[in-house]
């Protein structure tokens, strides 16, 4: 599969909390859109900071994962109140970056250049010369969806691996916003075959592996990690280019992409070592990035959560995780195509 990088533990009693959160989502999240769409770019970028800001003390669910994770990283090197501070950057990054994405359909080549610089255009054009499409390799840094929107304001094709947000109205905007920008949206579980067409078609295909999965242990932040194999299964049999793909808010608020040298890797005869060969590069990338701009990555995701060896209850929740995945008749699908 491109990118499964969660699939739910095989209960399907939610929890009321879970569900009100959900609730009171789909009620407001209509109420707050209109107004960020016409409100100058500045004006919603300063109100972003401010909701990162209230969504940091009013979920304590994800407050508390993003400083467990902050510590395993950063504990001893840093103290509790720099770990504190980080966390709360976290979150004003990811509310800006959400008013933001609310208002990138608007946004012309002209807008978009004024807003972005571009470093290593050469790279992905070398990479699509090879006419097998390419695979965008980046994750959820910086403003990953101001990079698909320069990539479609500039000519360039792009197909993105999404899931459905667990909010009704959150997984309509997302994908109304993401056509809206220009992108052709691949839901995660049906995907496979979407993304060896558009390869085919020689067309970019950006995925985000960077969420907890457990098809493959790999190196990253200095803990063995439960990994998607996706890409590098993709990778393996199209021989598409990887091209590893950044784009980091700077002090200014403005957004600087980069594009790595493609790289490809031919398979051998050892299937298994060659997805831990390329997964391990993958997130040995993505880490250098974090390393240098480490409040702009998603902290508050339990990136741990099924890696055994790590939190107490990695090897219990990967169990389930594994358990989910006999039961689900999608993933067995999708594995035979």
């Amino acid at each position: 599969m491109a990118d499964t990088p969660q699939i739910p533990a095989p209960s399907e009693d939610i929890p009321f909390r879970k569900r009100l959160e959900r609730g009171v989502g789909n009620l407001l999240l209509p109420c707050i859109i209109l107004p960020l769409r016409v409100m100058p770019w500045g004006m919603a970028r300063f109100l972003g900071r401010g909701l990162g800001t209230l969504l940091y003390h009013a979920f304590k669910r994800y407050r508390k994962v993003a400083h467990k994770n902050l510590t395993l990283i950063y504990s001893p090197e840093k103290s509790e109140k720099e770990i504190t501070g980080m966390a709360k950057a976290v979150f004003r990054h990811f509310g800006q970056l959400a008013t933001e994405f609310v208002k990138l359909p608007i946004l012309d080549k002209q807008a978009v250049d004024a807003l972005v610089t571009v470093e290593g255009e050469e790279n992905l054009k070398q990479a699509l010369s090879e006419g097998r499409g390419v695979l965008i390799m980046t994750g959820h840094f910086g403003n990953w969806e101001m990079m698909a929107r320069w990539f479609t304001t500039h000519g360039y094709p792009l197909n993105v691996v999404a899931r459905d947000a667990r909010v009704k109205n959150a997984s309509k905007l997302l994908e109304e916003t993401r056509r809206g920008s220009g992108a052709n949206v691949l839901l995660r579980g049906n995907s496979a075959r979407g993304v060896l067409q558009h390869l085919k078609l020689n067309e970019l295909i950006g995925i985000l592996p960077d969420q907890n999965a457990i098809d493959v242990f790999v190196p990253f932040m200095g803990y063995p990690t439960g990994t998607v194999d996706g890409p590098a299964v993709f990778h393996l049999k199209t021989q598409a280019p990887l091209v590893f793909s950044w784009c980091v808010r700077m002090p200014d608020n403005r957004y600087h992409i980069t594009f790595e040298p493609p790289v490809v890797i031919p398979p051998s005869s050892d299937k298994q070592a060659d997805i831990v060969q390329i997964m391990t590069l993958v997130n040995a990338r993505l880490e250098a990035q974090i390393r240098r701009y480490p409040t702009q990555w998603l902290w508050l995701h339990d990136r741990w959560k099924a890696s055994p060896g790590v939190f107490p209850e990695g090897e219990m929740y990967m169990q389930e995780l594994k358990t989910a995945r006999i039961k689900s008749p999608s993933t067995t699908q999708e594995r035979r195509k």
